[in-house]
């Protein structure tokens, strides 16, 4: 079991990234979205989706196989090396072959040249799994940490003044393909003393690895189906400026999911693994875990969702009205659906993706559908139905699969959320009871909307040093 010092110094470094990230993001979302077109955004995401999925699909899962082996010798890391670089330069020829046809062909010249650029970027993950793993199994966080937080500043330098220039879409391209060039040299710099060296690949060793990580990517592909695929679909049935709309809301619910996901991408899996043996430990991990997510995760999408239609006009400008509702949407959906994020890891950590690979299935089907049934419908009404359709469904049929194959019932896994819940419905209530009473006092849009989100974190933190105080809340 890994010890309790490192765990709290990578939590640290984790959420010091996290927290660094998210401002650069959101100031670089901000600032572009009031330079660039929706139509802008929509071309960017449609050559992002395809990278993105391939470099899903060719990754096979193997950064997951190397955290969760117990015994991985250097001819096992020797092997992942070698095999990333091979799928690398595969993914990087489709990207190539893909942008041949859609700049000769398809119609699409401006997305045909953003996808070479992020086929580029695509081998540069691939190549850097191993590293990348390695450094997450012995939770070297700290590391990553610095390499993260400086290609990201590399990306935040590079498509403010572009864009400032008119270089319009392509400052986005060009920063995101630096961002990927220099993380690319900053891993390996800094993983340089416990890469091995040499060359070696092993065909059994390499599959015997994937037998695990190909299940890890399926799933990871079938939620994946969640997002990528899903904007495939929005951009066939509604167009590159619906796209670019979904494309910021996403993007702005993202930040706050970054965040999180962050610390819980680098702990979860590591951690769980390390007491896989230990069923009574696993379960009480996955219910402390769960509810200080929650704690933070519940109250962070809905007061988004709560308070997006006063402050995206403001932020954002008004050609980005038309987001609100479709971030209200999504983050309400979060909200829900992320009360539930530990259990993909609780799964991993046991070695039982392939059995729950059904749920993943589930949610991959539910949104095609959903898109599928509503492509003659707004995007709001396409976004009403596939939200509504994935907590309806995955929810239940999730508390099930847990239940069956981990042994935690179904009440059990939904009572970390109790005061999660709670804190939320005290905190929107402060809210909603200002903006009643007082929101029409103020002439000042600006001023009202700051009073109440101040209000609100004001309660918030009031609830938590309560809790904290009274041991409802234990944090460790």
């Amino acid at each position: 079991m890994i010890n309790k010092h490192k765990i709290k110094n990578a939590a640290v470094w984790s959420a010091f990234e996290a927290i660094s990230s998210a401002g650069l993001s959101v100031i670089s979302i901000v600032f572009l979205a009031r330079i660039l077109k929706p139509e802008d955004y929509g071309q960017i995401a449609a050559a992002q989706i395809i990278a993105a999925l391939l470099v899903l699909i060719f990754s096979l899962g193997l950064s997951e196989a190397v955290i969760q082996k117990k015994n991985l010798t250097i001819n096992h890391q020797l092997t992942v090396f070698w095999g990333t670089c091979a799928s690398a330069i595969i993914v990087l020829l489709i990207c190539l072959l893909i942008s041949f046809y859609l700049y000769f062909y398809g119609g699409n010249k401006t997305v045909a040249l953003v996808l070479i650029c992020e086929g580029v970027g695509a081998a540069f993950q691939l190549i850097v799994i191993l590293p990348t793993g390695l450094l997450l199994k012995n939770l070297d966080v700290g590391i990553l940490t610095k390499r993260n937080l400086i290609s990201r500043i590399v990306f935040f330098v590079i498509a403010i003044p572009m864009a400032l220039n008119g270089y319009g879409l392509w400052s986005i391209v060009y920063a995101n393909l630096s961002q990927y060039f220099i993380a690319f040299l900053l891993i390996f710099y800094q993983s340089r003393n416990i890469l091995p060296r040499g060359y070696y690949f092993n065909f059994r060793q390499f599959f015997e690895l994937c037998k695990f990580g190909l299940f890890v990517m399926l799933e990871n592909l079938l939620w994946t189906v969640l997002t990528r695929v899903f904007s495939l679909l929005i951009l066939n049935f509604h167009g590159t400026t619906q796209l670019g709309i979904y494309n910021i809301s996403t993007r702005l619910t993202d930040a706050i999911l970054n965040i999180l996901n962050t610390v819980i991408g680098r702990l979860a899996l590591p951690v769980f693994s390390s007491v896989q043996d230990d069923k009574k430990k696993l379960a009480s991990f996955f219910f402390n875990a769960t509810k200080l997510f929650n704690i933070v995760s519940m109250p962070a999408f809905v007061g988004l969702a709560f308070t997006c239609k006063y402050w995206v006009p403001i932020v954002l400008g008004p050609k980005w009205i038309d987001a609100v509702p479709i971030i209200q949407i999504i983050a309400i959906m979060n909200a829900i659906m992320f009360s539930r994020i530990f259990v993909s890891q609780l799964m991993k950590a046991v070695g039982e993706s392939k059995r729950f690979l059904f749920l993943s299935f589930t949610s991959a089907f539910v949104t095609i559908v959903a898109a599928l049934v509503t492509s003659k419908l707004s995007l709001y009404e396409t976004m009403l139905v596939w939200s509504s359709m994935r907590v309806l469904i995955t929810i239940p049929l999730g508390l099930y699969l847990v239940d069956k194959i981990v042994s935690i019932r179904a009440f059990d896994q939904l009572r970390p959320i109790v005061i999660p819940f709670a804190i939320t419905l005290m905190m929107i209530s402060v809210m909603l009871g200002f903006r009643f009473f007082f929101g029409k006092i103020f002439t000042s849009n600006i001023l009202s909307v700051s009073i109440e989100i101040a209000l609100g974190i004001i309660t918030y933190c009031f609830i938590i040093f309560v809790l904290i105080k009274k041991k409802k809340i234990i944090l460790r």
